[in-house]
């Protein structure tokens, strides 16, 4: 029993030394910083051996900002007639221009791609409700990914190499999180602006649901973006707040924070209902109606929220954890449930019923979320939910890319080769 015992403590003493070197020996090489993301400020940070063979910064820093870069091409922001943009040698050029004249998108890849948008006369509010189209594809979470959504919309023939609308009257849903980890996030927006105005001259539609990394974005919170994204953000703004200044490049001021401005997080198309993450019944107990969803989202779009707000219905969808772009209870995967309870919050299921009362009571048989993650695109809730969310690839015409698409009634799973294979009939 000694000797058991005796093993055990060796064991577990030898574990620790093992993990303990293992932290102090990657914390050494790589670094570690304890960064305020709305400030800027690391009250400690060690730049890591590494910094010695990169553009880092080495030291040890004590109560400083963190210093960020310019790297790549990166823009336009545009407020007014004023275009800020990154050119390949990483500087920011400001200049005056013509909202009349095409403004050339230049994409930080290896290939180069560039195109060219023009700006839209006025703005409005996306409407809710619409008929099922002949062809409908879905795809979300390309969070700057332009490698990926490129070349899904070019082999499903959504759009042409020249960026021409070539889907005729079918409908794109773009189901949330086109924003942030990547580098091409701006690149990828403009994309989906021009591709709007081209879609609707063909009788077709390009539908964006604002995820909660637009919805961050927005509030002026980018603790998953970039860094280069944040330097942009402080050389336009002349704020050295990261939190104000990302909050200003997409302001009411500028064309990006309107464009976003008029979108929804939840819309119908014919039975399908599409929201980034999900809802639960609280949506029935409060008798929200999707108009009535989409209109309390966007009255607080780029807006500091307090943790309680006056009414449980503005609660429910702009602050607790089944917002219309948060939720979770959709998402059955072991991993978010311990997240959830190292959080020290509960993660609480829907049920089969729950949901089926969620879609009686929206007139709707499915729902398409985004969101979690999931390993391909599959269903769940006895094939009454759809989920979309899966790791794209990096590069073009990756098998790992994929979405749906609805026709003739069918479901289809679709990659960027433009292959597809029969999800629900």
């Amino acid at each position: 029993m000694k000797q058991k015992r005796h093993i055990i403590i060796k064991t577990l003493k030898w574990g620790a030394i093992c993990i303990f070197g293992y932290l102090f020996l990657t914390t050494l090489i790589f670094g570690h910083t304890n960064l305020d993301t709305r400030t800027g400020v690391q009250s400690f940070g060690w730049s890591g051996l590494d910094a010695l063979f990169s553009d880092q910064e080495f030291g040890l820093f004590i109560n400083e900002p963190y210093k960020t870069k310019l790297k790549g091409v990166d823009g336009p922001y545009i407020f007014d007639n004023v275009k800020y943009q990154v050119n390949q040698k990483n500087e920011l050029k400001k200049n005056t221009f013509d909202r009349r004249k095409p403004i050339n998108i230049h994409v930080r890849n290896q290939d180069e791609d560039k195109f060219e948008i023009i700006l839209k006369n006025s703005y409005e509010n996306e409407v809710a409700y619409y008929d099922l189209p002949s062809r409908l594809i879905a795809i979300s979470d390309i969070e700057g990914n332009f490698n990926a959504l490129y070349s899904f919309l070019i082999n499903n023939k959504v759009m042409d190499e020249n960026y021409n609308w070539i889907f005729g009257d079918g409908h794109l849903v773009l189901n949330g999180d086109f924003f942030d980890r990547g580098k091409n996030v701006t690149q990828c927006l403009w994309l989906i602006y021009t591709l709007e105005k081209k879609a609707e001259e063909k009788h077709g539609k390009v539908h964006f649901i604002n995820g909660n990394h637009e919805i961050m974005n927005l509030m002026g919170d980018i603790s998953y973006s970039q860094h280069h994204y944040i330097e942009v953000a402080k050389q336009v703004s002349q704020k050295t707040n990261w939190e104000k200044a990302a909050k200003f490049m997409y302001s009411e001021k500028s064309e990006l924070g309107k464009w976003l401005r008029t979108k929804n997080v939840i819309e119908k198309i014919g039975p399908y209902l599409f929201v980034h993450a999900g809802l639960t019944k609280k949506y029935i107990q409060e008798d929200l109606k999707i108009d009535e969803i989409n209109k309390i989202a966007r009255k607080y779009y780029g807006k500091t929220v307090a943790k309680t707000l006056s009414g449980s219905k503005e609660n429910l969808i702009v602050y607790s954890q089944n917002s219309p772009y948060w939720d979770r209870s959709l998402a059955t995967k072991t991993s978010y449930k311990l997240a959830f309870m190292l959080n020290g919050e509960s993660l609480i299921e829907t049920s089969q019923t729950d949901l089926d009362s969620i879609l009686k009571f929206y007139n709707a048989k499915k729902i398409v979320i985004g969101h979690s993650v999931v390993n391909d695109v599959s269903t769940d809730y006895n094939t009454k939910l759809i989920k979309i969310d899966v790791k794209h690839g990096l590069t073009k015409n990756s098998l790992k890319t994929r979405g749906i698409l609805i026709e003739n009634n069918k479901i289809f799973i679709i990659n960027s080769l433009g292959e597809k294979k029969r999800l629900l009939s």
